[in-house]
């Protein structure tokens, strides 16, 4: 009966329709199921891959639905796509309206796909690995519930890809940026793994920023305790203590092979640690305010500013002057548009620019 009522109230919620009472009750529902949180995670992750709106939304539950069917025609072969979709509507009297009709089929993707994961759950005995993959564009970000109760917050254009096939571990691999709120599990830890570093965790809440295209990636410890491992011919070990980060330069290209011996070259750390920057009028931490819907500039590049509106607003920014790049702004924006970000930008360090349609020309 709870799982119904949770169905509705995501329904309501998604059609927006749910009262702050209903929001409210929602959020204690999916608190207590971990794994229905997750599967409602999905359906917001639908959602949000599809601007186009209803329509949109049917063809990608299509898209999954024919996806599993060719990953595990088994598990789809008592009966058609249409009948599965068509069954659930039959039975919820209470879809009737389009949005509905979406969340029906919605729902119905979500318990196949939930009666899948039980299945490889149970399937990573037989040395099958349990995966799967929660992505945002640029523009929109997305909160997931995972299979354990841990929250990740994914942002912008970034990519999770987790795996619990294994007993006495919890492991993801980030492209990008996140924040996670680890549930303490003493008995599996809890690894994430990017290009440069890994983290392991217990239980703890953190920032962790990956992005290939930026100058460094950083780990940001806001409580509990990390171990960071620095990959590499000699893998580095680092313990970060509460509002302290870990920031790495982001090499591309492979560096040529020491004329010296490995050893001699570790005077200098590959690393630097920092504090957390945290605003002392509202406390806010800059590391971490993307997740309060903050976008957040301290004394950064224009260049590098820029890779972050990239992937905030969904833009591409292009510079007629190298040297407007080099310029350095501080700011704190909170649901201002992009031509509103820019004209702020200009009381700073004057310059012009050009809108057309995504891409942005920067100039003197």
């Amino acid at each position: 009966m709870s799982q119904d009522r949770t169905w509705i109230l995501l329904g309501r919620k998604i059609s927006g329709e749910a009262t702050l009472d209903e929001l409210r009750e929602l959020e204690v529902l999916l608190k207590d199921d971990a794994q229905l949180s997750y599967q409602a995670s999905l359906m917001k992750e639908l959602e949000l891959q599809s601007p186009g709106g209803t329509e949109d939304i049917e063809i990608a539950l299509g898209r999954h639905m024919l996806r599993m069917q060719e990953l595990f025609p088994a598990d789809f072969a008592a009966k058609s796509l249409e009948s599965v979709f068509q069954e659930k509507v039959a039975k919820k009297s209470w879809f009737r309206s389009i949005r509905w009709h979406v969340l029906a089929a919605a729902a119905s993707l979500l318990a196949v796909i939930g009666g899948l994961w039980s299945t490889r759950g149970h399937r990573h005995h037989d040395n099958k690995e349990l995966v799967s993959e929660i992505s945002t564009r640029h523009g929109s970000r997305s909160t997931v519930t995972l299979p354990d109760g841990s929250t990740v917050y994914l942002n912008v254009g970034s990519k999770l890809t987790y795996d619990y096939g294994q007993d006495n571990s919890r492991q993801v691999v980030l492209e990008g940026e996140a924040f996670f709120d680890v549930l303490k599990d003493e008995q599996r830890p809890f690894i994430i793994h990017t290009r440069k570093m890994d983290i392991t965790v217990l239980g703890t809440t953190f920032n962790v920023r990956a992005y290939e295209e930026d100058k460094t990636v950083e780990t940001s410890l806001i409580q509990g305790k990390v171990e960071v491992t620095i990959k590499g011919d000699i893998p580095k070990k680092v313990i970060l203590s509460p509002n302290q980060k870990l920031v790495l330069q982001n090499d591309q290209q492979p560096k040529p092979a020491p004329a010296v011996p490995v050893a001699i070259q570790h005077d200098k750390a590959p690393y630097r640690l920092e504090e957390v920057t945290v605003n002392p009028s509202d406390s806010l931490v800059a590391e971490t305010a993307w997740k309060e819907n903050c976008l957040v500039f301290n004394n950064e590049r224009f260049e590098d500013i820029a890779l972050k509106m990239e992937r905030w607003y969904d833009v591409q920014m292009v510079f007629e002057d190298a040297t407007i790049a080099e310029s350095r702004f501080t700011g704190t924006f909170i649901n201002e548009t992009v031509d509103q970000t820019l004209e702020a930008l200009k009381f700073t360090a004057p310059f012009h620019y050009h809108i057309d349609k995504k891409k942005i020309i920067i100039k003197r």
